[in-house]
């Protein structure tokens, strides 16, 4: 797939692959996940470079455990005019998760950490990534995933339901009920 990035400042075209993660990509998928995730004033941008090494180690004890149902993707893009390097524009994790640590309910596949660099958002990349998660989940033997979304984040949001997840569950938030309350919504999605 050929994408061309939203930035008006870079004038390149770009082919898209879409691939397992490596030891190597977990900086640039910790920084696509905390600019994504988190946006923090002017006078708190000190925070941003602990975040993303304790993402990025977090991420690579993941990706050295080699568990055989745990995926961690990237989304890169490959400039298809010069020599410049592949760039990480996106990420998403896929596990095995239970309901709850209390339930002897079957563990189903569990979609997480889904971020697409701003610059390259509203291209089809994070359709993508949620393609690729389902055939893994397939390939692992199970028929649904599911993921949790928070009801404010209308863009993700509209990406879920436009790849036809559905909300199984509003969950309340009670993580940041000092800061933003927005209920969690659980989505699921028959493959």
């Amino acid at each position: 797939m050929v994408l061309k990035s939203a930035d008006k400042n870079v004038r390149q075209h770009y082919k898209l692959a879409i691939q397992p993660a490596g030891i190597e990509d977990t900086k640039a998928i910790s920084k696509v996940l905390v600019h994504s995730f988190y946006n923090f004033p002017d006078s708190l941008s000190w925070l941003y470079p602990f975040l993303r090494f304790t993402i990025d180690e977090d991420l690579r004890y993941r990706l050295r455990s080699q568990s055989p149902l745990y995926s961690c993707l990237v989304a890169k893009s490959i400039p298809t005019e010069g020599e410049a390097e592949q760039i990480v524009v996106g990420t998403a994790e896929i596990a095995l998760r239970s309901l709850s640590l209390w339930t002897s309910q079957p563990q189903y596949p569990y979609i997480s950490n889904l971020a697409v660099h701003c610059d390259f958002r509203r291209m089809g990349i994070g359709s993508q990534l949620l393609a690729k998660c389902e055939q893994i989940a397939l390939e692992w033997g199970y028929r649904e995933t599911r993921l949790h979304v928070l009801d404010r984040n209308n863009s993700a949001k509209n990406l879920y339901y436009k790849n036809s997840y559905q909300i199984s569950q509003i969950e309340a938030n009670w993580n940041n009920l000092w800061f933003d309350y927005s209920p969690r919504l659980l989505l699921k999605k028959p493959i």
